[in-house]
């Protein structure tokens, strides 16, 4: 059916700022195109034809309108035009990309670096040492922050108060997990700008404009005096950023994209001057599409050398692609393919190994390297060992679609990554041991010395697409600290969720303690979930998580008692004026650094609760 644009489908062509030929385009663009009659409004009905499918609850991994809605019209725009909905809008024109943004837009949101512009601290950034580096504040991803550089014990938990809130205009998510000095917070936006804050009153240092957003977690160096030299972060377009701490400025960039929608979803590790790049993709999402040719990804680690960006090594967790069949739409399909790495990598400098977890095959066969846990010879990527976990896992996101299935693989799962990056520790008898949570709920010890030998596994979730062991886990060699998010809808989840808190003993894989949280409304809602998805903190004695329903709480290490618990999930008076509330948190961990407590809240993804919003707590 056609759209007819009446005299008030008209006006809102050219309340969007188009010239009068431009006007002219778009309103035969739009009646020329078949699309559902949304009387007076066009860019509805361009919703309506292509984005209403996934958006409006056919695809779990697709935000909401609503969530969308939240966004600035620079971040739509760009999502459509050059980010993770590129193929998506690939049957769109320029003018009509411009239409949707324009009709989806927040219409209170602020540019980002307007916003920022008119929150400068005064004075000069001078910085000192790290005291929260990195995804997992470590090489070994343990997520442990000593007593030294916490500021926060026990005792001071039952205290904390909101010290001050930080607003993301034009976002509906916030997950790119900081790295602080005693100076300053360092972190990245949905909207690609990237801050470096003053940590005691959250004024701007300066702003970086990153190409797409970035949502991983920036790897810091030090100069030889170990004060803070150089942030290393990625986008979601798939670019490296190497960025003057002190400064803002940009030292150099470089795409490591080597497939249409390649991305970095994980942090960048940085060890004796390489960057670790793993590479994951959207195709996944892509794969939804019936007329799409499933798939060609191939997720990967890259090495790129940290002063220059030049490419070093690149490592393939699957073969080159090959066709397969066609769908039933016609498509050409394509296998194997997937295994992205989308977490952390995990330096082994005593065996010159790097560790890493790889996600599912997209497409049929499934291969070896997919659910496994990977060791790559530091100086060439060379494969040193596979540990495989679960065989026979290819999935994508027209699996479980309502109605033709038809890029789905005949495997249809069970989706089980492991998205928590593999933890290095070393027990009390002096041996190193790899610790690794998967989806599936499974918990494994692994022997470093021998290939990867499985010492011990433990179920401690019944899993689930969200985890089991969703992002992450944490450990002070004497415990092993398990958030558990057991979300429903996994057809091959097994027994009942334990969603919440867990220790372990990591030697064993013995159950130590067990903090239960129920949930307190209807299941399916995530806003009723205390699904801890998130990575927690720990610190000598506090644990910090923080939960799909926004709530954040800290635990005692020893036992798992509730000590302090807050709401994030609220509206907030933020120090730079932005409209400001929190909700899911998700994918990004507390950090503990200086005395705060620091925590992003809100994420759109999954049905889950958006905000944008950062939230730093102090006992004082």
């Amino acid at each position: 059916m056609r759209l007819f644009l009446s005299l008030t489908a008209t006006l809102t062509l050219a309340s969007i700022g188009l010239s009068g030929c431009q006007q002219k385009d778009a309103e035969a663009a739009i009646e020329d195109s078949e699309q559902v009659q949304v009387e007076g409004n066009p860019g509805e009905g361009l919703y309506q034809k292509h984005c209403a499918a996934c958006h409006d609850g056919g695809n779990t991994e697709a935000p909401t309108k609503a969530a969308i809605q939240l966004n600035g019209v620079e971040s739509i725009r760009a999502s459509l035009s050059t980010g993770s909905m590129k193929a998506q809008a690939s049957m769109m024109t320029p003018i009509e990309i411009r239409i949707i943004a324009d009709y989806l837009a927040s219409p209170s949101s602020e540019s980002a670096l307007a916003n920022a512009e008119k929150h400068q601290c005064k004075g000069q950034l001078s910085l000192s040492k790290p005291i929260w580096n990195r995804w997992g504040n470590s090489k070994r991803n343990v997520r442990f922050q000593p007593a030294v550089n916490a500021g926060i014990t026990a005792a001071d938990a039952p205290n904390l108060k909101l010290k001050w809130a930080f607003g993301f205009p034009g976002s509906a998510r916030a997950r790119s997990q900081p790295a602080v000095t005693e100076e300053a917070i360092f972190t990245g936006s949905q909207s690609g700008l990237f801050y470096a804050l003053d940590s005691q009153t959250g004024c701007v240092w300066w702003t970086f404009e990153a190409k797409a957003e970035v949502r991983n977690a920036p790897t810091i160096s030090t100069d030889k005096n170990g004060r803070a030299k150089t942030l290393y972060f990625g986008d979601v377009d798939a670019n490296v950023y190497a960025v003057d701490a002190k400064s803002g400025e940009l030292i150099w960039t470089r795409s490591v994209r080597d497939h249409p929608v390649g991305t970095i979803t994980g942090s960048i590790t940085l060890h004796q001057g390489r960057l670790y790049v793993p590479m994951s993709s959207l195709e996944i999402i892509n794969a939804y599409l019936p007329d799409y040719e499933c798939c060609t990804f191939r997720g990967g680690v890259m090495a790129l050398d940290a002063k220059s960006g030049e490419s070093v090594w690149r490592f393939y967790t699957v073969p080159e692609p090959s066709k397969t069949t066609k769908n039933k739409a016609g498509a050409q399909n394509y296998g194997p393919s997937g295994a992205p790495v989308w977490s952390t990598p995990t330096v082994d400098a005593k065996r010159g190994l790097l560790y890493v977890g790889t996600g599912e095959n997209y497409s049929s066969p499934a291969s070896d390297k997919s659910d496994a846990i990977i060791a790559l010879k530091l100086d060439s990527g060379a494969v040193e060992w596979v540990q495989q976990t679960i065989s026979g896992d290819a999935w994508n996101a027209a699996c479980g679609r309502n109605g033709s299935q038809v890029n789905c693989p005949k495997e249809d799962g069970p989706d089980f990554d492991f998205g928590a990056p593999p933890i290095l520790t070393t027990l009390a008898n002096g041996k190193d041991i790899i610790l690794a949570g998967q989806k599936s709920g499974m918990l494994y010890g692994m022997d470093p010395d021998a290939k990867g030998k499985i010492l011990w596994e433990t179920r401690a979730g019944m899993g689930g697409f969200n985890g089991g062991v969703h992002w992450g886990m944490a450990t002070d060699s004497k415990t092993l600290f398990v958030g558990i998010a057991d979300t429903p809808g996994n057809r091959f989840a097994t027994g009942p969720s334990r969603q919440g808190l867990h220790g372990y003993d990591p030697a064993t894989g013995k159950a130590l303690w067990s903090k239960f949280e129920p949930n307190v409304c209807e299941e399916k809602a995530h806003k009723c979930m205390t699904a801890l998805s998130a990575p927690p903190t720990i610190t000598s004695d506090v644990v910090f998580a923080g939960a799909l329903n926004g709530i954040l709480r800290a635990y005692s290490a020893d036992g798992g008692e509730i000590l302090w618990s807050t709401d994030t999930r609220r509206e907030y008076e933020t120090l730079n004026g932005v409209n400001a509330r929190g909700g899911s948190i998700d994918s990004a961990g507390p950090v503990v650094a200086g005395g705060l407590l620091i925590v992003n809240s809100g994420y759109d993804k999954f049905g889950q609760i958006p905000g944008n919003v950062m939230l730093v707590y102090s006992a004082d």
